[in-house]
């Protein structure tokens, strides 16, 4: 009962607005190869507009993520500490993620987005897309796809600067500029982040803290009414301090261990449109540069500190064109070169994990995007990857939607299929007692959904039902007991990992000055046993809700309290006898947080936030303590457009 209350009064923000006005203008971007309206869209999205990130507050990008149908976020102590993303029961690097364009998972972290390190500044909207999207998207997008863009710079120039701190020693100030002219637009920001952090062991008394500075800079030009450049980056310098495994207990205990970062993100485009806009053409390069440095004490508390390095550099090549033979249908067809170099370092112990690898591949991706009808939109997509490393692969992907009562109306169906190739380290190894594989087969799913979106009270309520079934071959499990070595690796299992469920969303505009969101998903993600039976994926819980209310109470003062309600998960221990693997549970939980703004004049604002106001004790990942009660509270001078 408790969780199905939850579940009715959660909140959400969703792709569509509340209104059929807003219904008709929300454009979403990854859904498609090509921008698509809202209505048409067959699969389920949501999307995160600027004033929601804003009126949340919080520092993370992955705590606003909670309040998304389908996504779980686990968290292994405060903030900083490393983020993974699931989205409807898959692995954290089965979500593809994108900044600006740029594809951001990290080949030297198992090809995961680790998004501690993505701070709640400078963006413009997220907007995630639940299902397998391989056949637009390729590899790692064979759960998802979540897509963060900066703030578009709008007419005239614009400025902003913030202050804020609180609790554990957090401080956090930024700035950014844009100017918006009549052929040039252009964008600078950046904000850097320190704070103690609090202790994530169960004992000791260390603190863990954290340091982060963001920079971006976007550049645009239309050197003519039918050509464009435009050119982004974006780098991230950060310091993560975290404990170490105790050999004795197989918990976490305080140690001098940190990571050092840096991940820089960059993309050049160019864009042609051709024959009045009905046929039109983009080249793109994207290059990503990431480095991790980890300086941790020695595992066998040997005086010393132990030191390895991973890093990977990518390029990424595109072009793509699309032609509208007829009004409502358009062709789309792209080919993409991406190529990967991956070196890793650090002291050798079971096997020798230090290796300077590549991979690349090439892709051809055909679309369909039409209206059959008035009212019925379809959308088909078809991928072929050629692998230097693999087998090549094909995966396809076609959905619909049917709009009925005026619009007020949508039913929608989808269908596709997922790959994952393996990562570098689940090949070859890393730094602890972790043993590769270099024969493991990419990963493969298969996956539908049916939904209905209502809208209700003269568009004020938008309701959304989703029922997902996803299925997962050849799934990689990197707990596989090495015997020679007395180490682990990775391999191919041999069954199927089910994961099905139902996502509820929506928005209610209650009233011009009142709205509530909510979002209730509930998972059922299993995997074959040992024995040949089924077993609970861990860090999945069965059920996950979300409560979000916006109040302005006033012109000057607005309040904002989200809810994030997550169950009971299983989770594993590796105590240091054996069996060596333990199942263990951990309890639900729910996080309540309260922000709001106070704006002394149209350019100054106070704003406060208390994360954690129940003070509620819990565990995301086993043994790994979350952080308590915190309050903050910051100034913010936006002097707007000239």
């Amino acid at each position: 009962m408790r969780v199905l209350l939850v579940a009715l009064l959660a909140a959400t923000p969703l792709s569509v607005a509340a209104n059929s006005a807003d219904l008709i203008e929300t454009i979403v971007v990854r859904a498609a190869r090509t921008p698509i309206p809202a209505p048409d869209v067959g699969s389920s999205v949501s999307v995160l507009t600027e004033s929601d990130l804003d009126a949340r507050q919080v520092i993370s990008i992955s705590d606003v993520l909670r309040s998304i149908p389908g996504v779980a976020v686990s968290r292994s102590g405060g903030v900083g500490a490393q983020s993974q993303l699931r989205m409807r029961g898959g692995e954290a690097n089965h979500v593809l993620v994108l900044i600006d364009g740029v594809v951001v998972n990290d080949p030297a972290q198992g090809d995961e987005f680790n998004f501690a390190h993505l701070l709640n500044y400078q963006l413009d909207s997220i907007e995630v897309t639940r299902g397998p999207q391989s056949a637009l998207w390729g590899s790692a997008a064979l759960s998802g796809v979540v897509n963060a863009t900066s703030a578009t710079p709008s007419d005239g120039q614009a400025f902003d600067l913030f202050v804020e701190g609180g609790s554990d020693s957090y401080e956090h100030i930024g700035g950014s500029a844009a100017h918006a002219g009549e052929r040039l637009t252009a964008r600078v920001g950046v904000n850097r982040v320190d704070t103690d952090g609090q202790n994530i062991a169960r004992s000791g008394g260390e603190d863990d803290g954290y340091e982060n500075t963001t920079t971006s800079l976007g550049l645009g030009y239309e050197i003519s009414p039918e050509f464009r450049l435009d050119g982004n980056l974006r780098y991230t310098d950060s310091t993560t301090e975290f404990d170490g495994i105790d050999f004795s207990t197989g918990l976490p205990v305080d140690r001098a261990n940190e990571t050092d970062s840096e991940q820089f993100y960059s993309r050049v485009s160019a864009s042609l449109d051709t024959f009045d806009g009905r046929w039109t053409h983009q080249l793109s390069v994207n290059f990503t540069d990431t480095d991790n440095l980890n300086t941790t004490e020695n595992a066998f508390a040997v005086t010393g500190f132990d030191v390895s390095r991973a890093a990977a550099e990518a390029f990424h090549y595109t072009y793509q064109t699309s032609f509208v033979p007829s009004n409502g249908h358009t062709l789309t067809a792209a080919f993409e070169r991406q190529e990967q170099d991956f070196k890793q370092r650090g002291p050798v112990s079971f096997a020798d994990p230090n290796r300077d690898e590549s991979l690349d591949w090439n892709s051809w991706v055909g679309e369909y995007k039409g209206e059959l009808t008035e009212n019925v939109s379809l959308l088909a997509s078809l991928r072929h990857d050629q692998n230097s490393d693999f087998d090549d692969a094909t995966t396809g992907r076609i959905s619909g939607a049917w709009r009925v009562n005026d619009g007020t109306t949508k039913l929608r169906a989808a269908y596709g299929t997922g790959i994952k190739n393996p990562t570098f380290s689940e090949r070859f190894g890393f730094f602890t007692n972790f043993i590769g594989n270099p024969d493991l087969k990419p990963e493969e799913s298969r996956g539908w959904e049916v939904g209905i979106e209502q809208q209700l009270f003269d568009g004020q309520l938008l309701f959304q039902l989703t029922w997902f079934d996803e299925t997962l071959e050849d799934e990689i499990s990197g707990f596989v007991f090495e015997p020679i070595s007395g180490g682990f690796t990775a391999d191919n299992e041999t069954g199927e990992s089910e994961r099905q469920g139902i996502e509820i969303g929506g928005k209610w505009q209650i009233t011009d000055e009142l709205k509530l969101g909510f979002a209730y998903t509930y998972l059922d993600a299993t995997e074959e046993d040992s024995t040949g039976g089924q077993a609970d994926e861990i860090r999945r819980a069965n059920h996950i809700a979300n409560m979000n209310l916006d109040w302005q109470a006033n012109a000057r003062l607005s309040i904002n309290l989200n809810v994030d309600y997550n169950g009971e998960q299983d989770d594993f221990f590796f105590p240091p006898t054996p069996p060596f693997q333990e199942r263990v549970s951990l309890d639900s939980f729910t996080l309540v947080n309260l922000a709001a703004r106070f704006q002394l004049s149209p350019a100054v604002s106070l704003f406060a936030r208390v994360e954690n106001a129940l003070d509620e004790d819990y565990e995301e990942i086993f043994g790994f303590s979350a952080p308590g009660r915190a309050a903050f509270a910051g100034i913010r001078y936006q002097p707007g457009s000239n």
